[in-house]
């Protein structure tokens, strides 16, 4: 299988994606992937440390108000597309897995326009505008919380959770529940104890 994911900007975009390789590569150790992303991003960083090949899209974000950068963004999504395009052709994915950040834009977008199979992660309650554009043109639209559900195409909707928190509290059990101040210890009844600073749980 042939896998592109495509996520920037911030962690919270990121992360996610890195956390969907892990467990493919663990279902499907065979599966291939490519990353698109930002030149600046911290998606490149990330990503070069976990050796997976990166390709990179120039593209920014619509401000709010009216602006001659709003021009710009519109350029640079539809170069953007052009060289998606491209490197869709060139890689031959499966499937194209997008987590949010402007990036996702261009490249999911001329994944489905080329017939690929296309699929976007939702993190938050209320999506950002490249999601909510994008779940017009992808297969599945996949949330984290049933808030975000109203905003999507009923019928492409499947509440799947976020992948980092699965990783972060089933795959880096104790690691993941020391980073958010849990005792790394079960009480019987299987809820956690809350960690003081400290070191001494509630």
């Amino acid at each position: 299988m042939r896998v592109i994911l495509t996520g920037g900007g911030t962690g919270g975009h990121i992360y996610p994606a890195m956390a969907i390789i892990k467990e493919l590569k663990r279902l499907a150790p065979d599966t291939e992937f490519l990353y698109i992303g930002t030149e600046k991003g911290l998606e490149k960083n990330i990503v070069a440390r976990e050796g997976i090949p990166f390709e990179s899209l120039n593209i920014t974000g619509f401000k709010r108000k009216l602006s001659f950068e709003n021009i710009k963004t519109i350029y640079r999504f539809l170069r953007g597309v052009s060289k998606s395009k491209r490197i869709i052709k060139a890689f031959r994915p499966d499937v194209i897995i997008g987590t949010g950040g402007y990036v996702c834009g261009p490249v999911v977008f001329a994944g489905a326009k080329r017939g690929v199979k296309t699929m976007i992660h939702e993190q938050n309650s209320v999506p950002g505008l490249t999601n909510k554009f994008l779940s017009r043109y992808v297969d599945k639209v996949a949330i984290s919380l049933e808030a975000a559900r109203p905003f999507f195409p009923e019928n492409k909707v499947v509440l799947t959770g976020n992948p980092r928190a699965s990783e972060v509290m089933n795959g880096n059990g104790r690691k993941g529940r020391t980073a958010l101040g849990l005792s790394p210890r079960r009480k019987k009844n299987g809820s956690y104890r809350w960690r003081q600073p400290g070191g001494q749980a509630d």
